[in-house]
C-alpha cells in the first residue's frame, strides 16, 4: 500500500468494534475451495463469491477503495487482516487441518498482501447519511431516533433502508447503549447540572443550544461558528479558575461524537501544519483544549468557512470539503480578543458560572462521578436530555447570552478599571464634549505615559467603550485641545 492509500485509510475510522467483528457467528456458507487428489485448492473467484454472499463490498472514499461489510444499511469497515480472519473462522468450522493449513498459506497473499480479491468485490453504491438542516439522526443499539424540531421518533433498524433509502450509517456511529423513548430528560442529573451552571433561562438556552449545535452533524455554511467554552470568573479575571464544569460538558459530547482533541496551550495554526492530523473522515468535532490568551482566533477563519487541509508527516495531503470537515470548539481560561465583525460571525460564546469549583465539585453535589458511575437508568435520562438539546437547537438556533457583569469585566480587561469608573461617574453624558486630558487625569494606568502615548491610549479605550455602549465617538481639535463626544448611533 502506498503513502496515499495508507493516509486515506487512516482517515476513515479508528474506532471499529473489533470484538464485535471477531464474534461474528452469522457466516453464510459457500465453499471456496475444491479438492484435487484429496488436496484442497483455494479458488480466488469462489472466495470473492463467499465474501460477497456475506455482504462484503467495496466502498469508494475520496478515490480510495475501502472494504466494508454491509447489513441492514449499516456499514462496518474491515481491514484486510480482519477479512482474512473472517474467512479463517469459516474454514476452522470445517474441522479440516489440511484445509486450514492451505488457507493460511495461500489466502494471506490473496487478501492481505495483494488484495486483488478485495478489489474485485462489488461496489457499494449507497452514500453515508449526514444530518440535514431539519433532521438529526442518533443511533443506539436497539434502534435510532429521528429528531425534528417538533417530534422525536424512534425506529428499529429494520426501517432504516425505508426511511433513508440510498444511504447507510457507519457501525461506529451507533452508541453502545439502549434508548428508552419514555424517559423524562428532566430527571437527568445532567439536566440539573446544566441548570446549576447557568444563571437564567436564557443562559440555560445558551448552553443547551450550543450542545445541540455540536450534536447536530449538519454543517450550515451560514452558521459556521466555533463554540468557545469558558467560565465567567476566568473571563472576568483573565486567570484560570478551573473545576467549573467545562470538562464535564466535553465528556458529555464524547458520549455522542467522534472527537479529535488537540492541546491548545502552545498552538500556532499559522505555523503548525499538522494541527489537524488526528482528524478522520468520521470526526464530528475538533476540539482545541486550554487555548491561551495569545491564541490568534483569526487563524481559524479559513477552516471554519471553507475546506480543511489534513496533513500528516510523510503522507499525502488530504482536503476535506466543508460539509465533510468537523465542527470546531475551544476551551479557554483567558479572554479571547473579540473585536471586529468577522470575529462575531465566527464564534459562539458559552460562559458557564462558577457554581462548581475546586472546593465544591459535581461529585460532592450529586454523590457520584458522572458517566463512570452511572447506571443504565441515569444514562437513559442523559441520552434523552442530549436529544432535547438537539431539538432545542433546531427550534431556536444558537442563543446568545451576555452577562452584564462579565461585559463590564471584559471592558475593564480591555481598558482599565479606573478608566471604566471615570466613564461611569464623570464622563457619562452623551452629546457633551469632554477634554481628553481631563479624562487622562482620572486614569491611573496612563498618568506615567508621555503625552502623545497617553492620548493615543485614551482614544483607543474610548473606541472600545463606545462599542460597548452602542455609541459613536466623535473627536475635534480646538485651540490645540482635543475633545471627544459620545452620541447615539443614527438610525
Amino acid at each position: 500500500m502506498n503513502n496515499k492509500e495508507n493516509h486515506i485509510q487512516s482517515l476513515v475510522n479508528n474506532d471499529v468494534d473489533l470484538n464485535l467483528q471477531s464474534k461474528d457467528t452469522k457466516i453464510k456458507p459457500l465453499q471456496f475451495w475444491v479438492f484435487k487428489n484429496s488436496k484442497p485448492i483455494i479458488n480466488a473467484g469462489l472466495l470473492t463469491d463467499f465474501l460477497e454472499l456475506n455482504n462484503f463490498r467495496t466502498l469508494s472514499i475520496k478515490g480510495y477503495n475501502e472494504t466494508v461489510k454491509f447489513e441492514n444499511n449499516i456499514v462496518t469497515i474491515y481491514t484486510p487482516q480482519q477479512i482474512y480472519n473472517f474467512g479463517l473462522e469459516y474454514v476452522k468450522r470445517q474441522k479440516n487441518d489440511i484445509l486450514r493449513n492451505e488457507y493460511i498459506k495461500i489466502v494471506e497473499s490473496i487478501i492481505v498482501s495483494k488484495k486483488a480479491t478485495l478489489g474485485s468485490l462489488k461496489t457499494l453504491e449507497l452514500k453515508p447519511f449526514k444530518d440535514t438542516r431539519e433532521v438529526a439522526l442518533i443511533c443506539f443499539k436497539n434502534g435510532f431516533t429521528v429528531v425534528l424540531n417538533d417530534t422525536i421518533n424512534f425506529h428499529n433498524y429494520s426501517k432504516l433502508n425505508k426511511l433513508i433509502p440510498g444511504y447507510f450509517i457507519y457501525e461506529s456511529q451507533i452508541i453502545k447503549r439502549n434508548y428508552n423513548k419514555n424517559t423524562d430528560y428532566k430527571q437527568a442529573q445532567f439536566y440539573e447540572f446544566t441548570k446549576l451552571i447557568t444563571n437564567s433561562e436564557k443562559h440555560f438556552l445558551n448552553v443547551v443550544t450550543a450542545l445541540g449545535y455540536l450534536l447536530h452533524k449538519y454543517k450550515n455554511p451560514s452558521i459556521a461558528k466555533a463554540i468557545i467554552l469558558s467560565d465567567i470568573l476566568s473571563q472576568a479575571s483573565n486567570t484560570a479558575q478551573g473545576r467549573s464544569g467545562k470538562g464535564i460538558l466535553i465528556q458529555a459530547l464524547h458520549q455522542f461524537l467522534n472527537i479529535a482533541e488537540y492541546n491548545g496551550k502552545n498552538v500556532d495554526l499559522s505555523k503548525d501544519k499538522f494541527v489537524f492530523q488526528s482528524i478522520t473522515l468520521l470526526t464530528n468535532l475538533f476540539l482545541l483544549q486550554d487555548v491561551q490568551q495569545s491564541f490568534n482566533f483569526e487563524d481559524l477563519f479559513a477552516v471554519l468557512t471553507d475546506k480543511m487541509s489534513i496533513e500528516r508527516k510523510h503522507q499525502v495531503k488530504i482536503i476535506l470539503d466543508f460539509i465533510d470537515s468537523p465542527k470546531i470548539a475551544l476551551t479557554t481560561n483567558y479572554t479571547i480578543n473579540n473585536t471586529g465583525g468577522s470575529f462575531t460571525d465566527r464564534k459562539h460564546l458559552v460562559f458557564i458560572n462558577n457554581y462548581f469549583n475546586s472546593l465544591h465539585k459535581p461529585e460532592q453535589h450529586f454523590k457520584n462521578l458522572f458517566f463512570s458511575e452511572w447506571d443504565h437508568k441515569e444514562y437513559e435520562c442523559f441520552d434523552a436530555f442530549m436529544i432535547y438539546c438537539i431539538q432545542t437547537y433546531l427550534n431556536h438556533g444558537l442563543v446568545e447570552y451576555n452577562s452584564p457583569e462579565l461585559e463590564k469585566k471584559s471592558i475593564e480587561n480591555n481598558t482599565s478599571k479606573s478608566f471604566v469608573n471615570a466613564m461611569e461617574t464623570h464622563f457619562n453624558k452623551t452629546d457633551e464634549y469632554y477634554n481628553i486630558k481631563e479624562l487622562a487625569k482620572f486614569v491611573d494606568e496612563v498618568v506615567s505615559m508621555e503625552t502623545r502615548t497617553k492620548s493615543k491610549t485614551i482614544v483607543k479605550w474610548l473606541n472600545v467603550w463606545a462599542t460597548y455602549k452602542g455609541l459613536t465617538l466623535e473627536k475635534r481639535l480646538s485651540s490645540g485641545i482635543t475633545k471627544f463626544k459620545l452620541h447615539l448611533l443614527k438610525s
